[in-house]
């Protein structure tokens, strides 16, 4: 199936999903009032907890060039690591959960790319002023690619990160966070907010068997990153944002866009042919999301649209990446757990 097909799919259940779905009324939604909200805009939903099934599809591309070759081309391969994904995810209050495995040989982007073997897990507090959200992310299989589409690297790359993204809202009165990303109230009215995130992170990346073949691995091109074996590096960014949620059929039906992106600074260990350095740079990184669906009193559909963008330079190499996800979420909200959390911590 291609992505052009898998795109229409979700559409086609997202339009055909209300219909299918039980009558909701005002029953099981209660009033905000009681927190620091303007309730014409944001309501919250009697039963504050759910389960969710996800399913999607990934694709990306990570690109290893040096500043001292002169005019790259742009590669004919866009996404050279795709993989599909199942994972499942459960909100109790103001905590959301969630993991994700990929799933082997299965290719919903287009054919003929490298499979991933990816894990990723995600714990995410979500108060009124304030998102903290952890991600841990492990990706293995990874082809890395040459800027001047000369060669790629062997499908043994390793990837792994762990952040930590705090987010502020600013106009959190009459704007959910947790609306427009989990689906846990209710945004009655079109509002929008701007945001501040900082996302402290560790990242590693192995290079396996190499990400330049020995023909083109040498010194007047890579410097002191010749026949780089791992980068391990501790960073942070700072990323300011803007997020609207637009009710254009009623409150139940959203589109939901969010946008970010900032510097950041990273402090990089690495190993090469030459010994082992470090190295202090800034970097740029960037993140665009879509959530459009039906959030309904018992249930949700959540269609997702995700694409980032990083460019990380380490004199005179560098790396960019890129990636693009697309997801389609169902869940289900089950009893309130009243003893575990009690309510006036919301």
């Amino acid at each position: 199936m291609s992505e052009k097909k898998f795109v229409c799919l979700l559409f086609n259940l997202l339009s055909i999903y209300p219909s299918i779905a039980q009558q909701q009324s005002s029953i099981g939604i209660i009033n905000s009032s009681a927190i620091d909200v303007d309730s014409t805009f944001v309501l919250k939903f009697e039963k504050p907890n759910d389960v969710r099934l996800i399913y999607g599809t990934q694709g990306g591309s990570l690109e290893y060039g040096s500043k001292n070759e002169a005019n790259p081309g742009i590669p004919t391969s866009i996404f050279n690591n795709v993989n599909d994904f199942v994972g499942i995810g459960l909100t109790y209050k103001i905590l959301d959960a969630d993991i994700i495995f990929s799933l082997p040989k299965t290719r919903l982007l287009e054919e003929d790319r490298e499979n991933l073997n990816q894990f990723k897990f995600s714990l995410s507090y979500t108060g009124r002023k304030f998102a903290v959200r952890g991600v841990i992310s492990d990706t293995k299989g990874m082809v890395s690619v040459d800027p001047m589409d000369r060669f790629k690297s062997e499908a043994d790359v390793h990837q792994f990160r762990v952040s930590a993204q705090l987010t502020y809202i600013f106009n959190h009165q009459k704007y959910s966070y947790r609306a427009a990303m989990f689906q846990n109230e209710l945004q009655r009215k079109t509002a929008g907010s701007f945001l501040l995130r900082l996302e402290p992170f560790y990242r590693g990346l192995g290079a396996g068997s190499g990400l330049v073949p020995s023909s083109y691995d040498n010194i007047q091109t890579y410097g002191d990153q010749v026949g780089l074996e791992y980068l391990k590096a501790p960073g942070f960014l700072v990323m300011p944002g803007y997020g609207v949620t637009v009710t254009p059929f009623g409150e139940k039906f959203y589109i939901a866009p969010l946008i970010f992106g900032g510097p950041g600074l990273a402090f990089n260990f690495y190993e090469g042919n030459l010994g082992d350095f470090t190295y202090t740079n800034f970097e740029w990184a960037a993140v665009a999301a879509l959530n459009v669906g039906y959030n309904g009193v018992r249930t949700y559909l959540n269609l997702n649209i995700t694409g980032d963008i990083n460019y990380t330079p380490l004199n005179p190499t560098y790396f960019t990446s890129s990636n693009l996800k697309i997801s389609l979420t169902f869940g289900y909200r089950f009893v309130d757990l009243e003893k575990f959390i009690p309510r006036s911590f919301l």
